[in-house]
């Protein structure tokens, strides 16, 4: 007979792991640190490994690559989302390794469910979600730079014009730089010019990781019939498909409203039953690509989401209206995923209709 069954939990760090395996009653049966390698992991429990129930550990980038190293030696294996796990976590007075790994134990004994769990994705999708990110982040910092660019302009009595383009920017900055040398008698060349090559750089790497995200998208048949949908871009197109990565996983198309964050809370106590604004829960990312995007349809989109959204606009006001088109359309999104139909622009209502249990 295999034994009873064990629950161990990882506590992961960039160079050691503390594993804490429990029995049945929750009794630590062994306890140890060891490094963070997935053969160093594999040698501590591979006697064990037919009485492991569950493999638990917290969502991140360590325990990312030790989740899926377990996954392909055959562990069960449940990645908790982070803060709610430190939050369970928190209720032992001292926070140390042995009782961070022990509380994760603990998690997976008492029920996958009591915490959520993170989904691992495919490394495809894992590299091309960041990518996205790093995008993401260049286009703050970029917008940052020519921010403070605009700064220093204003406060000495000029203006940047808004640029399109690399080249737009650069002449732009140097006409600005002339003109306050000329009527001003100040010369900012040496606070504006280093931001100038950051901004321009990052402009540069942008517009090309853009094109590459474009093909990417281009020549996935998936992507490709995201994009017939008015307002879904390139970058739209791959941010759901990379955040959803198995669309088979979702019982209800429906549901992705609420993977997404993009359904309002529901606080109820007693006969009292409000519904406030939407719990933001899930790819922040996605969710706004997905809000910018239904902007755009409802201004151009010649479809039944653009009419129903117009008509809601209507009846309650512009505020709000795009965060519902933005869960209509996700929905849309992904039933065309899973049936492999084309995007119709008077039968995408029908769609959601039909699968939409809200």
């Amino acid at each position: 007979m295999a034994g009873p069954s064990l629950w161990v939990g990882l506590d992961v760090g960039a160079d050691q792991t503390t594993i804490c395996a429990t029995d049945d009653s929750g009794a630590v049966v062994f306890e140890l640190p060891v490094a963070s390698r997935p053969a160093a992991l594999h040698a501590v429990m591979k006697g064990d490994k037919r009485r492991i129930r569950c493999v638990g550990l917290e969502s991140g980038a360590f325990g990312l690559v030790l989740c899926r190293s377990l996954l392909q030696r055959g562990y069960p294996v449940a990645m908790f989302e982070a803060r709610q796990a430190s939050r369970f976590l928190s209720i032992r007075k001292n926070k140390t390794d042995k009782n961070d790994a022990r509380g994760l134990a603990d998690i997976a004994r008492l029920g996958r469910g009591s915490v959520s769990e993170v989904r691992v994705k495919a490394p495809e999708c894992q590299r091309l979600r960041s990518l996205l990110v790093t995008r993401q982040k260049l286009v703050q910092l970029r917008a940052a730079l020519e921010g403070n660019m605009r700064s220093l302009f204003r406060l000495n009595g000029g203006k940047l014009k808004r640029s399109y383009s690399t080249a737009g920017l650069r002449r732009n900055v140097h006409e600005e730089l002339r003109r306050l040398r000329r009527s001003e008698k100040i010369d900012l060349s040496a606070e504006v010019q280093p931001l100038l090559a950051l901004s321009t750089a990052m402009r540069g790497y942008i517009e090309d990781l853009d094109e590459r995200l474009k093909k990417r998208a281009a020549k996935d048949p998936v992507c490709q019939r995201f994009l017939e949908i008015p307002g879904v871009g390139a970058i739209t197109a791959l941010a759901f498909y990379s955040a959803v990565d198995d669309p088979h996983r979702f019982r209800r198309n429906s549901d992705i409203g609420a993977y997404l964050g993009l359904v309002p809370r529901v606080r109820q106590s007693g006969q009292s039953l409000s519904r406030t604004r939407i719990s933001k829960n899930g790819d922040k990312l996605t969710r706004t690509y997905l809000t910018s995007a239904a902007q755009h349809h409802l201004r151009t989109g010649q479809s039944s989401l653009a009419l129903w959204g117009a008509a809601l606009a209507e009846r309650l006001g512009k505020p709000g209206v795009h965060v519902a088109l933005a869960r209509k359309l996700a929905v849309v999104m992904l039933a065309i995923w899973k049936s492999g139909e084309d995007y119709h622009p008077y039968y995408a209502h029908q769609l959601h209709g039909a699968n939409d249990g809200c």
